[in-house]
């Protein structure tokens, strides 16, 4: 059974997942809704349930080092996001 994030994430809190070509990065991220995340990263997927692979430990593990939305300079995936744009 895939555990709902909604029973283990804090209002506010995203699961989000990179996909970069070759594989993805995952975090927690901070935002006042998935729609101001995907706005400011459409690269970005906003995940609604637990990867099957994804154990809640693993999941507690991203949230003890969130991500925020409006973090200056971005960290984290947010941070190879950047990257990635001024790639292409």
């Amino acid at each position: 059974m895939t555990a709902r994030l909604s029973d283990l994430l804090r209002p506010g809190e995203f699961l989000v997942a990179y996909d970069y070509g070759q594989g993805g990065l995952w975090g927690v991220l901070i935002a006042p809704s998935a729609t101001a995340i995907t706005t400011r990263y459409p690269e970005l997927a906003v995940v609604e349930t637990l990867p099957p692979w994804m154990t809640p430990a693993d999941l507690e593990h991203w949230r003890e080092t969130p991500l925020w939305l409006d973090d200056e300079p971005p960290q984290g995936l947010l941070k190879a996001v950047l990257a990635a744009r001024d790639r292409t």
